[in-house]
């Protein structure tokens, strides 16, 4: 899903099923430094096959919302209305709690940041005729989700598309970031990228694609990397327009945008080079187009 001090790890799930819709629920595991003195740790993000039937859920498996989630875009990748060149994020003011590590201090944290990120969002989304909805927050330390609750040694933090919900259980995101504010912005950013992705029907463009291709394929793959790739930069261009503004200030701001540099390179989510250079489009265009990892070479999504 997955920084300062963040890192990211996916470790590959092979499925007999074909994929079914779309591939949303893409999941980060994160390994940051908590403090600069205290070396990193890692994160870690996989995108999976949908079921064929409901029985046959597995935690992490991306599946398609259900009939009451709230309507999306007309899929498509490339050509998404989302990446229309000269559409931005505004200007945009987080006020934040002061951060704490219980579980209503950190869910005030989160749920602010989430305010934060929708009225930053929600007016981009409006113009590419996409319908908008808030994701649901959960920071139960045991969730349980309808796309499957993957074990803390799988994911800290995943966001499931059927229920339109961003999980940061409390417990197992204090022990990988700690109280380091910049890596929980920049990592919280990059899960509601994935939910701006379903909301604008990339992900369902994604799902379609990507139907019969077996899971270890060269080409899943590929596609694996531009959507990870692609909520890095919009988690980046998240960062840059709230930057120095409200709670976060310029170094604040900073630490955030440079997580990237602490990725590691994985066949999901593309090698450190890459996972820096789309998450600095984003800090430094603050331009959805600029984010179209889908027309990029594949040289670039690697």
């Amino acid at each position: 899903m997955d920084d300062p001090g963040d890192a990211y790890r996916a470790q590959s799930r092979n499925s007999p099923l074909a994929l079914l819709g779309v591939i949303g629920a893409l999941l980060l595991v994160l390994l940051l430094i908590s403090l600069p003195s205290q070396g990193t740790r890692t994160v870690a993000g996989i995108p999976l096959a949908a079921p064929e039937t409901a029985k046959d859920t597995k935690p992490n498996a991306a599946v398609p919302p259900q009939s009451s989630a709230a309507p999306t875009a007309k899929p498509a990748l490339e050509t998404n209305q989302l990446l229309t060149p000269g559409m931005s994020l505004p200007a945009t003011t987080c006020r934040l709690p002061g951060f704490g590590k219980s579980a209503d201090q950190l869910k005030a944290y989160y749920q602010a940041m989430i305010d934060c990120l929708d009225s930053a969002w929600k007016p981009v989304l409006a113009q590419a005729h996409a319908p908008f909805e808030s994701p649901t927050l959960v920071v139960d330390d045991n969730p349980t989700s309808t796309c499957g609750t993957p074990s803390s040694e799988i994911a800290v933090a995943f966001y499931c598309p059927r229920d339109e919900t961003i999980f940061m259980p409390r417990g197992r995101v204090i022990d990988s970031m700690g109280s380091n504010q910049g890596s929980h912005i920049m990592v919280l950013a990059h899960e509601y990228g994935h939910h701006v992705q379903l909301l604008s029907g990339i992900n369902q463009g994604l799902g379609q694609k990507m139907r019969g291709m077996a899971e270890d394929s060269p080409e899943y793959l590929e596609l694996t990397r531009r959507m990870e790739l692609q909520a890095d930069c919009f988690s980046g261009m998240f960062i840059s327009t709230v930057t120095g503004r409200g709670s976060i200030s310029k170094t604040l701001g900073t630490a955030a945008g440079t997580s990237f540099r602490s990725s590691v390179t994985d066949k999901t989510h593309g090698t450190v080079k890459h996972q820096i250079q789309w998450g600095n489009a984003g800090v430094k265009n603050n331009n959805t187009s600029a984010c179209n990892t889908w027309l990029a070479p594949a040289g670039d999504v690697s």
